[in-house]
């Protein structure tokens, strides 16, 4: 899924054996010419970072990405529950023994006027895959016939399991019968590209260069503005133009929660996905009687990270009794009311309430693991002598005033100098030691400062992509993509265990998998904190209909939404 680091990156019904399936588009009522009601007005906290496809990694970029570009599916969401539906893929197959997927394409054209044709497909997966590039998304390809191999630099781009038989047929052949495979596969990542345009520009300016895109999604970007705004124009060479209502979709760009209400009340945003504080903020502007409230399970967790990678500016935070000291010194009920006003819910573990794994909720089965621990050390007293333990371990000195942890964050951050204001103290009262602020002026010198590995703690969150607990633990998987942004989380157990989940195919067997490695993960290694899980309130004005907020994967589906 998707990251943010401000802590903000599919239920889908997938079987071994698929029939043949035809998609037919949906159609829309007819509405006004009246340009008004052809724009759809949202609302970004911050700029994509890239507009590449194969690069994407946080939630924005998928929200821009998924309205200009498109894949083999997309998502339609309905009554909370999201399903693929096809989009660049008319039809497919699977094999018998469920190894090789054969996608029929559609007449589908770029925004320049040449066709969507399979080697676009095959493009992306290999430049997704290529080693050279680094790209965070590349394991999820792994199903994929020397995929892994590939990405590791123990295989030829040839040998990979994808291929262009004609120029509408789009083959894959997987390593291993994989049931989620379809999920992970209709990911941003591994849209279609154009890599005679990226050869000619270069990967760092096709990366960064809106105005040097085609599109071969619903819309376009025609307008974008650092801090202001971003404007998507219907794309008219889009396969099913003629069913796309809406002519622009403007994104402004904000941090401030006052602003979007303020918006949201006078009619000049359409609609906004919120939770924790903003959502009760909002709820004021939908008084107004001009704005639908509906609430949504949330599909991410909001995370407190440790740096693994190098210790920490004191090389404290390779222990793993400190970390335990640190976890479960956060009262995440406290932080909870403390943050977001009691808007969330204290996490119970790292994967959130939302995910299932088949018919069987995960959260539900499973319970709270950190509730052995917290019964555990359940005072000051025994939290201050695990940390002393661990600092006995480092050979360091067991005076907890010396301590210092420094947290990273950015200026325009008030999400986390009010996290700061609460670690400050609950991590005085309850270990002995000072927590200090790192403030970055922009996001250029605080990703800096995380890739130098010069901080101790800093907040995240990661959204799911699809709806099984694999796009939550995959990324601790010390080959993913990610694990940069997550300190670097390493562990040979965990890594193993994970491997298996590969020719696991029994329901049951990978619910008791996936439960191993959360244990591992979150209350053994103690690899990560996970604090609170957001509970998602959905704002929309009365006069926009059809337009979806799929639970897993983008924030908005809004391609044959319209204005009343």
């Amino acid at each position: 899924m998707r990251i943010n680091h401000n802590v903000k990156n599919l239920l889908l019904v997938t079987a071994i054996i698929f029939p043949t399936v035809e998609f037919i588009g949906g159609g829309v009522q007819n509405v006004s010419a009246d340009s008004a009601k052809k724009t759809l007005n949202l609302v970004e906290k911050s700029d994509p970072t890239t507009v590449d496809v194969n690069d994407v990694r946080n939630a924005n970029e998928f929200d821009i990405l998924n309205a200009t570009q498109e894949g083999l599916f997309r998502i339609n969401s309905k009554n909370g529950k999201d399903k693929l539906e096809l989009a660049g893929a008319k039809s497919y197959e699977v094999s018998e023994d469920g190894l090789t997927y054969t996608f029929h394409l559609r007449d589908s054209k770029w925004s320049d006027g040449k066709a969507v044709v399979a080697q676009n497909y095959v493009d992306s997966a290999l430049r997704e895959l290529n080693p050279k590039n680094g790209f965070a998304y590349a394991t999820l390809g792994y199903d994929i016939k020397n995929a892994e191999a590939y990405n590791t630099g123990k295989a030829p781009a040839s040998s990979v399991g994808v291929s262009a038989p004609d120029k509408k047929t789009f083959k894959i052949t997987l390593a291993h019968p994989t049931e989620n495979f379809l999920k992970k596969y209709s990911n941003v990542a591994f849209y279609p590209v154009r890599l005679d345009l990226i050869n000619k520009q270069g990967n760092k300016k096709w990366k960064t260069d809106w105005k040097d895109q085609v599109s071969n999604g619903a819309f376009k970007i025609t307008q974008w503005k650092t801090d202001d705004k971003i404007v998507l124009t219907k794309n008219k060479k889009f396969w099913n133009t003629n069913k796309v209502k809406l002519n622009k979709v403007k994104y402004i760009t904000t941090t401030k929660s006052s602003t979007v209400s303020s918006l949201l009340q006078s009619g000049q945003l359409d609609s906004v996905v919120a939770s924790g504080t903003d959502a009760l903020n909002y709820k004021k502007a939908a008084k107004s009687g001009k704005v639908n409230v509906k609430s949504q399970l949330g599909s991410g967790t909001n995370l407190l990270v440790f740096n693994q990678k190098t210790g920490g500016t004191q090389g404290l935070l390779k222990n793993a009794k400190i970390r335990e000291a640190i976890s479960l010194a956060i009262n995440r009920t406290k932080y909870n009311k403390v943050l977001s006003d009691g808007q969330e819910q204290p996490a119970q573990g790292y994967i959130p309430g939302s995910v299932t794994v088949g018919t069987t909720n995960y959260r539900k089965s499973t319970g709270n693991i950190l509730a052995q621990s917290e019964k555990e050390y359940n005072s000051s007293a025994k939290l201050k002598k695990l940390f002393q333990e661990g600092l006995k371990e480092l050979g360091k000195s067991t005076d907890l005033s010396k301590v210092k942890l420094v947290f990273l964050t950015t200026n325009d951050s008030s999400d986390d100098a009010n996290l700061i204001s609460y670690l400050k103290q609950e991590f005085k009262d309850e270990l002995g030691v000072t927590v200090k602020a790192s403030s970055q002026s922009d996001t250029a010198s605080f990703v800096s400062k995380r890739d130098k590995g010069n901080y101790d703690l800093l907040s995240n969150g990661w959204y799911g992509d699809y709806n099984d607990p694999e796009t939550f633990l995959s990324l601790w998987s010390s080959n993913n993509g990610f694990q940069r942004f997550f300190g670097g989380y390493k562990s040979d157990e965990y890594d193993k265990l994970f491997a298996t989940l590969q020719n696991t195919k029994d329901t049951k067997q990978r619910l008791q998998i996936y439960e191993q490695l959360e244990k591992i993960l979150v209350s053994k290694d103690f690899g990560v904190a996970p604090t609170t899980v957001p509970k998602t309130k959905v704002f929309t004005s009365s006069s926009v209909k059809g337009l979806q907020t799929p639970v897993f994967g983008p924030t908005y589906n809004y391609v044959y939404a319209y204005k009343k």
